[in-house]
């Protein structure tokens, strides 16, 4: 992981985008990024198990330095990713996305420059699956805010390209930010992730039903993307759903213990906001009219 953070040139791109160094002692900029990088990767939990991994002097044979101190590691996250000033507009009540700060738009920059690097050594299919999600994680921090499953966290969201398991995008968020709030921008900010390609991409989006807004579905639409959205389960579409026959169930996969998973295709379109039936086809019959 190591030689390839450093031949890809994610590390060099990690000292050329983040914030330079008020002071040029001590570790770089991507030395600290692979610090962290390695520390998620060896099962570290939390900044203060840098202690152990800074006592692995075979580690940092290998690394050719010392991992950071548990104390200087905090003090890098602080100083590079963390600008009070940008939390100033908190609203009393209600959920509240920061803009990130010029740390985490570099962050963001040297996360491109790996999915960049990625493709231009695997030359992937032009096949991609954008999976997005927000998950939620618990934490006992003061500053955390209540989540709706009633415990106190944060609520990240993240873009992955399924089939590479790459990272695209991400937003870290307060536990209390609906997990539909922005998503059509943070799909846009992941498929914007991706190189030129001149054949261009053939791109797919996954969500569960916090994409299930008519907007968000239009916008994909709009863009000629193919989509998988979880339904909310409304009367009209449990009606639907009661009303199949047994024969138009088909068999998905029989799990352990012998649980039936089926399928079955509902002929069910939820309408939007003073739609008529006869819409679409009108709407065709003008354009070819012009």
């Amino acid at each position: 992981m190591v030689e390839l953070g450093r031949v890809s040139g994610v590390m060099r791109a990690a000292e050329k985008h983040l914030p330079a160094k008020m002071n040029p002692k001590g570790l770089g900029q991507g030395q600290m990024v692979e610090s962290f990088v390695l520390l998620s990767a060896l099962g570290g939990e939390c900044v203060d198990d840098l202690t152990g991994l800074r006592r692995d002097r075979g580690l940092a044979a290998l690394l050719g330095y010392d991992m950071p101190a548990a104390s200087t590691g905090r003090q890098w996250l602080e100083r590079n990713f963390h600008e009070e000033g940008m939390l100033a507009e908190r609203p009393l009540l209600g959920s509240f996305i920061p803009e990130e700060s010029a740390g985490l738009s570099g962050l963001g920059v040297v996360r491109d420059h790996s999915v960049r690097s990625y493709v231009a050594a695997v030359k992937p299919d032009m096949e991609v699956t954008l999976d997005v999600d927000a998950h939620l994680v618990e934490s006992s921090k003061r500053e955390a805010l209540p989540t709706y499953e009633g415990y106190r966290g944060y609520q990240p969201m993240l873009v992955v390209w399924a089939e590479t398991k790459l990272v695209v995008a991400d937003e870290f968020r307060d536990g209390n930010v609906p997990a539909g709030k922005d998503i059509a921008r943070m799909v846009d900010q992941g498929y914007a992730a991706l190189p030129y390609r001149e054949e261009g991409w053939r791109v797919r989006v996954r969500s569960d039903s916090a994409a299930y807004n008519q907007e968000v579905l239009d916008h994909w639409e709009a863009r000629g993307w193919k989509f998988a959205v979880s339904a909310n389960m409304t009367k009209q579409l449990r009606a639907e759903i009661d009303g199949l026959t047994p024969g138009e169930w088909q068999l998905w996969e029989v799990e352990k213990g012998g649980f039936i998973r089926e399928w079955a295709e509902v002929a069910y379109v939820p309408s939007r906001m003073a739609e008529k039936k006869d819409l679409r086809q009108r709407d065709e019959i003008s354009q070819s009219l012009d």
